[in-house]
């Protein structure tokens, strides 16, 4: 299972949406609350650029985790502001992976137009022990309609995600959580790597 899962990440990260549609949202957070992220993005395809971001989670209760955040890039996609909300339908436990589905909102600066979208992604994600230290990769299909507000139009996109998070097993950096994450244009949509390092607050 292991080497399977190694193996889909490898080919997916080596082929050539939504800059982190996922994030933190599937990663299993037990006492913390509220969590803190700051993010390098990297968007490769149509409007590439890169920026920064910075978004705020906050754990509801076990099964629902509600983000919302905000990123500047230097591309064509000059701003965004986001939110979403994961709802888990069948926990990460003995052999059965975890399965949510998010919520995605957002709206953005493209080229100089504002397009304002929103879809799910269903997400699939399990924890495994790598060299000592949990880790949590994560595979989803965000679907998402965009609304062109100054044209009148709409589009609707396809994407795979995928990706890990995990804390980050450095000494006195233990605290913080990571996650790297791929985005790949299925339909319409766009490619980004998104890097992030976040801080669990109780």
């Amino acid at each position: 299972m292991r080497k399977s899962i190694f193996m889909l990440l490898t080919l997916l990260l080596s082929s050539s949406v939504m800059a982190s549609s996922i994030g933190l949202s599937s990663h299993p957070f037990v006492m913390e609350k509220h969590i803190v992220t700051t993010q390098f993005d990297s968007y490769l395809s149509n409007g590439s650029g890169m920026g920064i971001a910075a978004r705020y989670l906050n754990r509801m209760n076990e099964k629902i985790n509600m983000e919302a955040g905000f990123g500047v890039n230097d591309g064509d996609r000059a701003s965004r502001f986001f939110a979403g909300a994961d709802m888990m339908i069948i926990p990460d436990y003995g052999r059965q992976p975890r399965f949510s589905i998010k919520g995605l909102l957002q709206t953005e600066s493209v080229e100089g137009e504002r397009i304002n979208s929103f879809g799910a992604a269903p997400t699939v994600s399990k924890g495994f022990s790598f060299w000592g230290n949990e880790a949590f990769p994560f595979l989803a299909l965000p679907i998402n309609v965009g609304l062109n507000t100054d044209e009148g139009t709409y589009e609707t996109s396809t994407a795979l995600a995928t990706g890990i998070t995990g804390r980050l097993p450095f000494g006195n950096f233990r605290d913080l959580v990571g996650n790297l994450e791929a985005n790949f244009s299925l339909r319409n949509s766009y490619t980004s790597i998104v890097a992030g390092v976040s801080l669990p607050i109780q």
